[in-house]
């Protein structure tokens, strides 16, 4: 009788220790209205699990990476069992870095947000810290899209060790145009061959349009080239390259922020300032445009602006490889490796893919990772013709140009496909340190020796701490 007392005993007990798993497990997360972002008027739905969404970039379209309110308000409105609720990680310019600091905090403390606006979310430590989940096999799984079913060279540069931690809806192509006669028919050059091409460039011409700084060169040639030099998974850096130093050595030949501010105090307005700059480029005296949007859309705006025909040549790279790199055009997600419910997250993560929005149709100028909707631009621009405005102050009046040639698509899509780095892989605060530490070679107070090495000290440092 004992014996059947004492296997009853441990029944109960595993039993318990079960029954309290599940109730871990099942429970709805808890979150009060005081944690809820103050923006948005949410109300907690007490009969709905809870997915917590963590918004570290601005409500409104105001850069390339927003918060989708109509995207959260359609999940909710179309699903009766689960409720996604925002807590603002973003706040105002004072509280930006401490409030990514807490979500950091927060979620090396085990409180991991379901989804995770990755604005604000360093993104190879947070896959190196096991906090984000692998798209690839929801993708693959989806039966609206599956890996045929996606443009796979934007999905392939957000990739860490063949993992895919990134859900993004569409991008758009950070690149260098020229004309094609002027720097060659290429999409990818060295500092070198930049030089020889703008040997040829006549007197008084510049690289880039005369009214951009060092400070804006080196910001995109590092965001461009950052993660050659830094090993993350090892913790080291190599920024005592031949490459580096050359590309220190370019940065240094343009104007400084302050140089260029007196030469544009001479405008009377924003207008005049970019008259000068449209006038410039028909003459000839403006090598490159660095401020240029490049989709499909755009293409026959940037070939009558060259000429008839653009070269997307990028920015240089020492060893010769693309010069260019996509980035987002709206919200980047990620889903977090402890969702609660990743079925129900995923479900909200795939409309960014299915978004009808993503197919530039009206004002709408970027390039749909989802195949289908990109046939749909595609076979648009291919069949209809287009009025542009190559430049809109110096010729108000727009051109209407022919449907985009096969040969036009091939050759874009060619460019587009050999692309391999995108935005999302960059870490702000690394940027920081290297703009920081450059500082005083650009001013001429160091050494290109000197500031070498004070990089491959300091950002060696950090990257070591991050490990």
């Amino acid at each position: 009788m004992k014996r059947y007392r004492k296997n009853f005993v441990l029944f109960c007990v595993a039993l318990a220790l079960l029954l309290a798993a599940c109730s871990v497990e099942g429970q709805k997360r808890q979150i009060t209205p005081e944690e809820l972002d103050p923006a948005l008027n949410q109300e907690i739905d007490p009969d709905k699990e809870i997915l917590i969404y963590a918004r570290t970039s601005p409500i409104s379209g105001s850069s390339n990476l927003f918060f989708d309110r109509q995207a959260v308000d359609k999940f909710n409105r179309t699903h009766d069992d689960v409720q996604i609720l925002v807590k603002d990680y973003y706040g105002s310019a004072e509280e930006r870095g401490q409030n990514y600091e807490r979500l950091r905090s927060e979620m090396a403390a085990g409180q991991v947000p379901d989804i995770i606006d990755l604005a604000g979310v360093p993104y190879r430590q947070a896959i190196q810290k096991g906090y984000l989940e692998d798209l690839w096999p929801y993708i693959e799984n989806d039966p609206y899209l599956g890996r045929d079913g996606v443009l796979e060279a934007p999905l392939k540069a957000a990739e860490v060790n063949g993992g895919l931690y990134a859900a993004f809806g569409s991008v758009r192509i950070d690149t260098l145009v020229g004309t094609a006669s002027q720097v060659g028919d290429r999409t990818s050059w060295t500092f070198q061959e930049l030089q020889d091409a703008f040997a040829a460039m006549p007197e008084g011409a510049t690289v880039f349009r005369f009214d951009t700084s060092r400070e804006e060169v080196a910001y995109h040639l590092l965001l461009l080239s950052m993660e050659d030099y830094v090993d993350w998974e090892t913790g080291t850096c190599s920024f005592d390259s031949p490459g580096f130093r050359s590309m220190l050595e370019f940065i240094g030949q343009f104007p400084t922020r302050k140089e260029v501010d007196e030469e544009i105090a001479a405008f009377a307005d924003l207008r005049a300032r970019l008259t000068e700059a449209e006038e410039r480029s028909i003459k000839g005296l403006q090598m490159l445009d660095n401020r240029a949007t490049v989709t499909l859309k755009w293409l026959p705006t940037r070939n009558a602006e060259h000429g008839g025909q653009c070269a997307f040549v990028g920015y240089p790279v020492e060893d010769g490889s693309v010069g260019s790199a996509f980035e987002f055009a709206g919200s980047c997600l990620a889903m977090s490796s402890a969702c609660g419910n990743k079925e129900a997250a995923w479900e909200f993560l795939r409309m960014a893919y299915l978004d009808p929005k993503a197919d530039s149709t009206g004002d709408n100028d970027t390039i749909p990772i989802c195949k289908f909707l990109y046939d749909k631009q595609k076979d648009r621009l291919m069949t209809e013709k287009q009025e542009v405005f190559p430049f809109v102050f110096t010729m108000p009046e727009s051109v209407t140009v022919p449907p985009l040639t096969e040969e036009e698509v091939r050759r874009f899509e060619d460019f587009f496909n050999s692309i391999g780095k995108i935005d999302i892989t960059w870490n702000g605060t690394l940027m920081k340190l290297v703009l920081e530490t450059c500082g005083p070679y650009f001013s001429g107070d160091k050494s290109l020796d000197e500031t070498v090495a004070l990089v491959q000290n300091r950002v060696g440092l950090y990257v070591s701490e991050q490990k």
